[in-house]
């Protein structure tokens, strides 16, 4: 696991079985060393950025690409991304997201400043491979 990763808050609920086939990322632009993780895992499975998502986003997104939402991967980088967390298989939050999100979150990495969305997404890569 990555140096980045601060802790692990409870089992992944994708580890019941369900091999994710989606990965969302709540945020608005991507750093060159993000662009390149989340190319990466974009060639393993549907990825989508949403940088101000809604309630039900994440069921919408799941049912255009054909998955369930226990198959989904959320990374949340601010409080916007709650209610993405709450509903997904499993749930990535960076700290300084904010405290419910880190509360909700299966994984939390370290903020974004400190690399902590490319670990994010590199371990999100692990997940589907």
């Amino acid at each position: 696991m990555s140096a980045c990763s601060i802790c692990t808050r409870q089992k992944s609920r994708c580890a019941g079985g369900a091999q994710p086939k989606l990965v969302v990322v709540e945020a608005e632009c991507l750093s060159p060393d993000e662009r390149t993780a989340f190319t990466l895992l974009s060639s393993r499975v549907a990825t989508v950025l949403l940088p101000d998502p809604a309630r039900g986003e994440l069921a919408a997104q799941c049912q255009a690409y054909g998955c369930a939402l226990d198959q989904a991967v959320v990374i949340a980088t601010s409080q916007r991304g709650l209610p993405l967390l709450l509903e997904a298989g499993t749930a990535l939050a960076l700290r300084g997201a904010g405290y419910e999100n880190e509360t909700a979150a299966d994984m939390v990495f370290q903020p974004r400043s400190s690399g902590g969305l490319a670990a994010a997404i590199e371990y999100a890569c692990r997940l589907v491979a």
